[in-house]
């Protein structure tokens, strides 16, 4: 059965957090105001969040909170990695569940968002009701090779890409090419340091889609406000593993997430998140479900991810 996307919510509410160590975060709510709660946590990370991922959500039903992470899309200051790390963005979190009076939540979140859905789960299991991913990231080196390293399945699958993303590295940088582009980022030639930025955010999204969209992809590159959080931000989080333990939440995951039902998809083809990560994780908290898509890249957008996560969704209406 074909389901059709939501249209787009509009906010009813929108604010910002009180100010913690100098961020400013940014959120929005939309959909039923009386209706479950389900907070989406938006990828990256640096990307800021979009109203698009509105249309998985039936807005009579869920009460949908939008957040803005740290130094992301309006939060503010904009691109800003002081005190920028996992452990402040679940803080950030939890602020927000109790700012706007919420009990528990269903948490639903892709790629880098479902890696912070499950250390938010994983620290505040009794405010998590349910959680969603799609796209399982763990941050763990393997997984860091196999977009950004010379051997990686994007370098093997999008050769000509990689070349791109590849060339302004100097030989000794190439071994590493996230501290490589670290470096890049600090130049104090404001056309490399604005070439590397692009060229980062560039790799990302010409290997997300089965099929490339040009006209998304141009759009994205087209703000260099999007550009800069995002290359900054993901760049500064994978240089530090995603500031998280993987291992230890691969072992303590069964247990600490026990009661709450989750549901996970993964696509067969996504080279940004290989789906052997959600198979790990999956294998941890073995009560997990999870739907494999046999013909969809990385992002939610793919029509097979989209109808995956729809029915996921809704089915989850029921037992929320």
């Amino acid at each position: 059965m074909t389901l059709s996307l939501f249209l787009v919510s509009t906010a009813y509410a929108h604010g910002t957090l009180p100010p913690e160590d100098g961020h400013k975060i940014y959120f929005e709510e939309c959909g039923n105001p009386a209706g479950i709660p389900l907070l989406y946590l938006h990828g990256g990370p640096g990307s800021g969040f979009s109203t698009d991922i509105t249309q998985l959500l039936d807005p009579d039903h869920y009460r949908i909170i939008l957040m803005d992470q740290r130094g992301s899309g309006r939060s503010t200051p904009h691109g800003s990695l002081t005190d920028n790390t996992t452990a402040h963005l679940v803080e950030d979190i939890e602020r927000l569940r109790h700012h706007l009076g919420i009990e528990t939540w269903h948490v639903f979140g892709g790629s880098w968002g479902a890696t912070l859905a499950i250390a938010y789960a994983m620290a505040h299991p009794l405010a998590t009701s349910a959680l969603t991913l799609y796209g399982v990231f763990l941050a763990r080196q393997h997984e860091l090779e196999a977009l950004y390293f010379d051997g990686g399945v994007a370098a093997s699958m999008f050769p000509d890409v990689f070349a791109a993303f590849m060339d302004p590295l100097m030989p000794d940088q190439q071994t590493n090419p996230i501290t490589g582009y670290a470096k890049l980022f600090q130049s104090a030639d404001e056309t490399v340091r604005r070439d590397a930025l692009n060229r980062w955010t560039t790799l990302e999204k010409a290997v997300s889609r089965l099929i490339l969209d040009e006209t998304q992809m141009s759009a994205d590159l087209s703000d260099p406000d999007f550009v800069l959080a995002h290359s900054l931000i993901e760049n500064h989080y994978f240089c530090h593993h995603g500031f998280i333990d993987a291992d230890d939440i691969l072992q303590r995951a069964g247990q600490t997430l026990a009661d709450i039902p989750i549901n996970i998809v993964a696509a067969r083809y996504d080279i940004v998140c290989p789906p052997q990560t959600a198979f790990d994780f999956a294998r941890a908290v073995p009560h997990a479900r999870l739907t494999l898509v046999e013909d969809a890249g990385h992002t939610w957008r793919d029509p097979s991810n989209t109808q995956a996560l729809l029915q996921v969704l809704n089915a989850h209406k029921d037992t929320s």
